[in-house]
């Protein structure tokens, strides 16, 4: 849930462009930052771009995503590839803590579609997310208005330690604003920490890749804004959590998609979670 609504912003204001930017971007980058060969390149394809400088800044997201365990040749890392390449990129980074079990966040995010509803339980939010399939590594979803996006699970555990408190995400966005609609894509990475037996604190990271110098102005000047966003949706999720975990039931006695008997199991196990 954290990390939809997360992408979704940060991809929110992202415009297109032509699909050979991205193929060159793709070999290009993984060439010079990684110095492997995708066999879909040609040896042209894998020039340096003479815009961009391949140092050790530009090349960091690189080498990090390949010490957490993401293959080169992946499929489903190519569009992420796609972008990650360009000239121009933008990092969102929030960080904090959240008055919550390790525990209650691990099945959170094992459980996106019930974590959806239980934060429009407690938030009057319109919240959906559904999985593509059925290893959960593809889900899509929208916020009940003008946002909606298709996400990837790229990595799970991609630190090498501490099971399910590290994830890399890739994710497609579209949002309205005024009268126009944006699309765009964002990489996100999270790690987390437990600091205590129901304090879990957090770093998140956006990487975003404006499609040209007017965008890559229009998006600095929003970064605060969408920080601000971000840390809306957190709290947003941080109290329906911590409202279940201090018995306060009367929201999902009240809300009429928990009286389904798909979320019944879900309702229990949760609450055992939140109880340990």
């Amino acid at each position: 849930m954290i990390i939809f609504c997360i992408i979704l912003l940060a991809t929110s204001l992202y415009a297109k462009d032509a699909p050979n930017v991205g193929h060159l971007a793709m070999c290009s980058g993984v060439k010079q930052c990684l110095n492997h060969d995708l066999p879909q390149c040609s040896a042209e394809e894998k020039k340096p771009n003479p815009n961009i400088k391949y140092n050790a800044e530009f090349c960091a997201p690189y080498i990090e995503l390949r010490e957490r365990g993401l293959q080169t040749n992946n499929p489903r890392a190519r569009d992420l590839y796609r972008y990650m390449g360009r000239q121009y990129r933008i990092t969102y980074k929030i960080d904090g803590t959240l008055p919550v079990s390790k525990e209650t966040m691990i099945y959170l995010f094992d459980n996106m579609e019930f974590t959806a509803q239980l934060v429009n339980a407690y938030r009057k939010t319109k919240y959906t997310i559904k999985y593509d399939t059925p290893d959960k590594k593809n889900f899509s979803g929208d916020n009940g208005g003008h946002m909606q996006g298709r996400f990837v699970w790229l990595l799970t555990d991609s630190a090498g330690t501490n099971p399910g408190m590290h994830h890399v995400f890739f994710g497609w966005g579209r949002t309205k604003i005024v009268t126009t609609y944006f699309s765009g894509t964002a990489t996100a990475i999270l790690d987390l920490k437990e600091v205590g037996k129901d304090s879990v604190a957090y770093e998140f990271r956006a990487i975003v890749s404006p499609s040209g110098p007017a965008m890559n102005i229009a998006l600095n000047l929003f970064s605060g804004v969408i920080r601000g966003m971000i840390r809306d949706i957190i709290t947003d999720i941080e109290k329906a959590a911590s409202e279940f975990a201090k018995g306060n039931h009367k929201p999902i006695e009240s809300y009429a998609p928990f009286k389904d008997r798909k979320w019944r199991k879900n309702l229990q196990e949760f609450e055992e979670v939140t109880k340990k």
